[in-house]
């Protein structure tokens, strides 16, 4: 594979994801946003719904956020690490993964920190951690299951 077409492939995905993960970080994507898209869509289903209720929800949409988010660059740095080799685990590309995750994580609170109307939070990168920890262990698991099956 040229290094063009290996570039396009592996590390294009990982380098918009992660531009993907800046823009959500804008002031566009902040709490009172998304509490507002969340609020309409509840209330449209279920009018009664308590603001106590919608408080939750909406803590567990933006935290989920976090792990999705990371859940899935950890899954695209994991595919950049590995591209087309044969071996199904590397203990190596985990910490390259967990090193480069949280990193991405670390800046992405610090840009926030930074942004108006957003705040920076060392529990948000808690929550992108653990993205990218679930990410590795279903990898393993998943990789430990093909490698069962032969």
């Amino acid at each position: 594979m040229t290094r063009s077409r290996s570039f396009l492939r592996y590390i294009l995905p990982v380098v918009l994801w992660g531009l993907l993960i800046s823009v959500f970080s804008t002031g566009q994507f902040g709490a009172g946003y998304t509490f507002r898209i969340l609020s309409a869509m509840v209330r449209f289903v279920y009018p009664d719904v308590s603001a106590e209720t919608l408080a939750w929800l909406h803590v567990g949409l933006r935290k989920s956020a976090h792990m999705g988010e990371y859940f899935v660059f950890a899954l695209l740095l994991w595919r950049a690490l590995r591209r087309e080799a044969a071996e199904r685990w590397q203990t190596s590309w985990a910490a390259i993964t967990i090193v480069l995750g949280v990193a991405t994580a670390v800046l992405d609170e610090l840009h926030q920190a930074h942004t108006r109307g957003r705040t920076g939070s060392v529990l948000d990168v808690g929550w992108d951690a653990l993205g990218v920890a679930l990410a590795l262990v279903w990898l393993y698991w998943k990789q430990r299951r093909a490698a069962s099956a032969l």
